[in-house]
């Protein structure tokens, strides 16, 4: 690689000319998916013009210019109901739009690269036509469609609806040139699949350096005072999507639990999915409506950033399940960079990188249990800041965004 390139990935000169042309493809909400974004403004940084195919927040086409990005918002909004039918139906609609309007585009000036997001896995049909007339394909896998259709499903894996989704995810991979993938033990579990070891790069979803630079708080001096003083606020936080596998009714059971002994305790959930309106009830029915707070929808992440830095505590209590297993939250890792503690579940991935044991892990993950690791962290506030702090310390000496976004910069460059 020659200096110029390597100086540009770094950062440390502008970019003057295009490395490449690169089109990216996800059924999301561009502003409001952080992993999206990262990857677009990454290969911005690198000098490449990036076209980036995406649903719409209102259902109209439209094109416009964001973060040094061509976004072309396709006519549909997101399916946010209960029909499996109608996801797939809004799914195919999707894939026709996009597989249409990358070749188009295509066609007009050529792609080097298409990078396309799943879910689902089907998606890489949309760079099919460029990649016969020459363009390079990269697959995407945010999440593992096998296990978490086998926790929807709740059938076994050698059910025949569980072996076609996972021949979809390998036919899907034979036709990228490589695989990209968030966690280390989701790579592994690829190969296990049937894709080639040697296709698979791992792109962790860390922290966005920009936004989330890693620095430490002291305690708030107001939690001084007892637990049980109704005026003393104990501030939760959660941000993200809200489904049922991600346990958020574990955190407002939770909170019922200790509403007496924490009169102080509140809870702001960020985000959007299946489970939402399920959680609007289950607030309102156990008379925590004024102790749960709800944003409309998905907001940018810096947004969002304001109340993160107010919270005292986030909880993350994920359910223990075959598809979360290979989930390392990225909202764990942005809390972690402020500083601010979090309880949260120790899934397979979660142990990968941060060990079998930890005072602050919620190891099952019901509402006792998450009350417990609240009450413990609110009653011990200063060991919960240390045990962040280690944490800290761990996690970004070995993984930093500015040096592991090299290995996608370095990919793009060798697609070209």
């Amino acid at each position: 690689m020659n200096e110029t390139v390597e100086n540009r990935m770094q950062g440390t000169i502008p970019n003057t000319d295009h490395q490449g042309r690169i089109a990216m493809v996800a059924y999301t909400h561009y502003m409001t998916d952080p992993r999206c974004r990262r990857e677009a403004t990454l290969a911005v940084e690198g000098g490449w013009d990036v076209h980036f195919f995406a649903l719409s927040s209102d259902g109209r086409a439209r094109t416009s210019t964001v973060e040094g990005i061509t976004l072309h918002e396709l006519p549909m909004p997101r399916y946010r109901g209960g029909s499996a039918a109608a996801y797939v139906l809004s799914y195919l609609r999707f894939f026709i739009l996009a597989k249409w309007n990358v070749f188009e585009h295509h066609l007009r000036n050529r792609f080097d690269v298409v990078h396309v997001n799943t879910m689902p896995d089907f998606m890489v049909g949309t760079a099919i036509l460029p990649r016969l007339l020459g363009a390079k394909v990269i697959l995407d896998i945010h999440d593992v469609m096998p296990e978490i259709y086998m926790t929807k499903f709740r059938v076994s894996e050698d059910h025949w609806k569980i072996r076609l989704i996972k021949f979809i995810e390998v036919m899907s991979t034979k036709v990228a040139h490589a695989v990209l993938t968030a966690e280390h033990p989701k790579g592994e579990l690829l190969v296990r699949h049937g894709v080639p070891k040697e296709k698979i790069q791992v792109l962790l979803n860390l922290p966005d350096d920009s936004l989330f630079t890693p620095q430490f708080t002291l305690p708030d001096p107001a939690l001084a005072a007892p637990a049980t003083d109704p005026d003393c606020e104990f501030r939760l936080i959660y941000h993200g999507t809200i489904a049922h596998r991600l346990g958020l009714d574990n955190a407002i059971g939770a909170l019922g639990l200790i509403r007496r002994e924490i009169p102080g305790a509140k809870l702001k959930l960020f985000g959007d999915g299946d489970q939402l309106a399920y959680l609007h009830r289950q607030a309102e029915e156990t008379g925590l409506g004024d102790r749960v707070w709800f944003s409309d929808g998905f907001m940018p992440i810096e947004q969002v950033i304001p109340s993160i830095k107010e919270a005292h505590l986030a909880v993350i209590p994920t359910r223990h399940e075959i598809s979360t297993d290979f989930m390392l939250p990225t909202k764990l890792l942005e809390y972690l960079a402020f500083g601010i503690p979090s309880v949260f579940t120790p899934t397979k991935t979660v142990r990968h990188y941060f060990g079998n044991d930890h005072p602050l892990f919620i190891n099952d993950p019901t509402p006792k249990e998450t009350a417990d690791k609240i009450r413990w962290v609110r009653n011990n506030y200063g060991e919960a800041k240390r045990l962040t702090a280690e944490l800290q310390e761990s996690w970004f000496s070995r993984y930093y965004w500015p040096k592991h976004k090299l290995g996608y910069l370095r990919l793009l460059e060798s697609l070209k």
